[in-house]
């Protein structure tokens, strides 16, 4: 039986014959690189599909958050100037999006977002922010 460090020995200086004492390891290092950049491009890719995720997520969020204040609004509910202000900072997002993602089913909030700011301007217009 061979001892593993005489294969070892015996393996290591085949390759060094093949290739030389520094072209096996420049050619390991080459298959490694090219693995690796290719590892690289598709973990960008999967970045890129999670952010575009995101976006389209946060969105929809922005989106239930318009429709849920607005039905507070739509039952007489009175709120802060400061809940307004954040809830309008919700819409110049959803509009943002809507307006760089033209597939984006964007029609669901438009009233919503009419009433909002038309009760926005009353509650300047007569001081009736909470």
């Amino acid at each position: 039986m061979i001892e593993p460090a005489t294969l070892i020995t015996a393996i290591v200086a085949i390759v060094a014959a093949i290739f030389g004492s520094t072209g096996f390891w420049q050619w390991m290092s080459d298959r490694s690189k090219g693995g690796v950049r290719a590892s690289i491009d598709a973990l960008r890719k999967d970045i890129d599909k999670m952010k575009i995720s995101e976006d389209e997520r946060e969105a929809k969020n922005a989106r239930r958050r318009i429709l849920r204040f607005n039905d507070e609004l739509l039952r007489k509910v009175d709120h802060s100037k400061e809940y307004f202000d954040d809830i309008l900072s919700d819409v110049d997002t959803y509009e943002e999006y809507c307006e760089n993602h033209h597939g984006f089913q964007n029609g669901k909030a438009v009233m919503a977002i009419e009433n909002i700011r038309r009760c926005y301007r009353l509650c300047v217009e007569e001081d009736k922010f909470l």
